[in-house]
């Protein structure tokens, strides 16, 4: 059908990740499930508990 409008941006193909070390990424005050890239560690880590002043848990992604 002629000038039926695109849905393209409703399928994206690539996100963008943080880049960050690991100093950096303690310092953060984030939510649960924040996903950056740790480039000191060479890993993705996702925020594991809540974090009000910079201070919580990360869970480095690995392979098995």
């Amino acid at each position: 059908m002629p000038n039926q409008p695109s849905n393209d941006h409703l399928k994206p193909k690539s996100i963008t990740i943080p880049v960050l070390t690991t100093a950096q990424k303690e310092a953060l005050v984030v939510e649960v499930g924040t996903l950056v890239m740790d480039t000191t560690l060479g890993k993705l880590s996702f925020c594991i508990t809540a974090r009000t002043t910079g201070a919580g848990a990360w869970e480095d992604v690995t392979s098995a």
